[in-house]
């Protein structure tokens, strides 16, 4: 029986800060977008900053990587805190949202929760379960399921003719055991900043946002449709107990990265973006967001 599917979740710093609201979270932090990776485009992100997400285009080249670094840290072992909250994933569609709840869960001290917020009361009921169990009952967790759907639906869409030749992508689908299929929904780039170059340690990152046909004259944007096959994912970098750890739920574990502190996490992580940038030299699918004080 094939698992649960939800909407695809967008990249966006508005879409998230308003989904993480529904769920009762004080807006003292909220996800601002990173430009680039220069230390000039880094200084316009607001600090301090606690977590970043990352959304990338899941090719043969990183799985090869990902079966490879999975079974070279089964071989030599990794310290990994009890700390770290961490969770599988088993919905397709759902990486953004897991990612949301591995920032927040991950710097639980620092936020401020509104009085019966759903997020809260998830982490608190979660926190002695198994990364499995995280999982499972994420399924059934209806109140947080609904909220995505409607940050899915408001995500900014942009319409464009059948004929267009932009790139084809999408947001996020995986399967905890079975790799993403390739996309066939059509993207348009938004808030693009200057030339970018995949090799380039000063890549300008862009913002990708997904267009679906519309009728003609159609005036509003829509969502992605919940059956739309995509190839881009959502993971989580985080700061806990001194170390970076990189936060997927399509791992069996968290992925150590070594030091970092408060100062440097942006920087850090995006060391960690850079790698993955530099294993798909002909990609440009690539968009982070950071968690920072508002």
């Amino acid at each position: 029986m094939e698992g649960q599917r939800w909407l695809p979740l967008e990249a966006n710093p508005e879409v998230t800060n308003q989904f993480l609201k529904q769920l009762g979270l004080h807006p003292n932090w909220q996800f601002v977008d990173v430009y680039g990776m220069d230390p000039e485009l880094l200084s316009m992100v607001p600090r301090p900053v606690c977590a970043v997400l990352l959304l990338f285009p899941i090719t043969e080249k990183y799985e090869v990587f990902r079966t490879e670094e999975e079974e070279k840290i089964k071989s030599q072992g990794q310290d990994v805190t009890s700390s770290v909250y961490f969770m599988k994933q088993t919905i397709s569609n759902a990486c953004g949202t897991i990612g949301l709840i591995h920032a927040i869960a991950n710097n639980k001290d620092k936020m401020h929760f509104e009085s019966g917020s759903t997020l809260k009361k998830f982490l608190e009921e979660s926190v002695s379960m198994s990364p499995e169990e995280r999982a499972r009952y994420l399924e059934n967790y209806d109140a947080i399921r609904v909220t995505h759907e409607t940050s899915a639906h408001e995500g900014q869409t942009e319409s464009s003719s059948p004929s267009s030749s932009q790139p084809h992508s999408s947001h996020c689908r995986t399967k905890a055991s079975s790799l993403c299929h390739h996309a066939s929904l059509p993207w348009v780039k938004r808030n693009h900043v200057g030339p970018a170059k995949a090799t380039s340690p000063s890549l300008r990152l862009r913002r990708w946002r997904p267009f679906l046909r519309l009728p003609s004259m159609g005036l509003h944007s829509v969502a992605p449709s919940i059956d739309e096959k995509v190839d881009l994912h959502f993971i989580a970098l985080v700061h806990v107990d001194g170390h970076l750890y990189e936060l997927d739920g399509r791992k069996p574990f968290p992925i150590n990265h070594g030091e970092t502190s408060d100062e440097t996490l942006l920087e850090d992580a995006i060391e960690v973006c850079k790698k993955f940038m530099e294993r798909d030299p002909d990609e440009l699918r690539f968009n982070a967001i950071a968690l920072s004080a508002a």
